[in-house]
């Protein structure tokens, strides 16, 4: 299992810094489309790896219906946390309101349409198998719930590349350990994730000036 989650981790980041590798197209909308198949192929490649999962003993879940409640009315606290967290990042600690991460990425999206199913569907899934599933899942075990929700939670936020909203990206990344660690079922992480980034990227998508409203951020 260890040496399966490096290989998960280690195709996670190639796909991640794929932009990087020579020959890989740089204008748009090719620069879009082509990490959208990148990061769709690393999903499949990724979902494969994890089959045998299925035939290790699993530890405690919630019930369907409980995991039914926590994925929609965690998407509700999901904007409720970051509208929050995003007010006390700029009134308390000064810091813009907007995230260039979410700039970046809406702005990818305006150009090359098909990476909406990165940003909204594709990203989310990977995000939540490799900083919730693997890293915080692994931790868990060794040194508690809290501690790995810690460790995992900054390293979530710190891949995002966005120092000035770490505390934003810190608490979102915190709330989703605690999901997975009360349902046990990824899955619910993976939707209420998801469902958060599709509204994000909707709402963005159709506001008529060439930036996102700064409370809004993609994870």
């Amino acid at each position: 299992m260890v040496l399966r989650y490096i290989s998960i981790v280690l195709i996670y980041l190639i796909c991640f810094i794929s932009p990087l590798i020579p020959g890989f197209p740089q204008q748009e909308p090719a620069h879009g489309n082509a990490y959208t198949v990148v990061f769709f192929a690393t999903l499949i490649i990724v979902l494969l790896l994890l089959i045998p999962e299925r035939k290790l003993e699993r530890g405690p879940v919630a019930s369907v219906g409980e995991s039914i409640a926590w994925a929609i009315c965690g998407v509700f606290l999901l904007f409720v946390l970051q509208i929050i967290t995003a007010l006390i990042n700029s009134i308390i600690l000064g810091q813009p309101m907007k995230s260039e991460h979410t700039q970046d990425v809406v702005g990818l999206a305006r150009s090359a349409p098909l990476f909406i199913l990165t940003a909204s569907i594709i990203g989310p899934m990977l995000e939540e198998i490799v900083f919730r599933k693997i890293f915080f899942g692994s931790l868990k075990k060794k040194i508690g719930f809290f501690f790995a929700a810690l460790i995992s939670s900054l390293v979530f936020a710190a891949f995002h590349f966005d120092f000035s909203h770490l505390l934003i990206y810190f608490v979102i990344g915190f709330f989703l350990c605690y999901v997975y660690h009360k349902t046990g079922r990824i899955v619910v992480n993976m939707f209420m994730h998801a469902a958060m980034n599709a509204v994000v990227v909707l709402i963005s998508m159709n506001v008529q000036i060439p930036s996102t409203p700064g409370w809004i951020h993609l994870f």
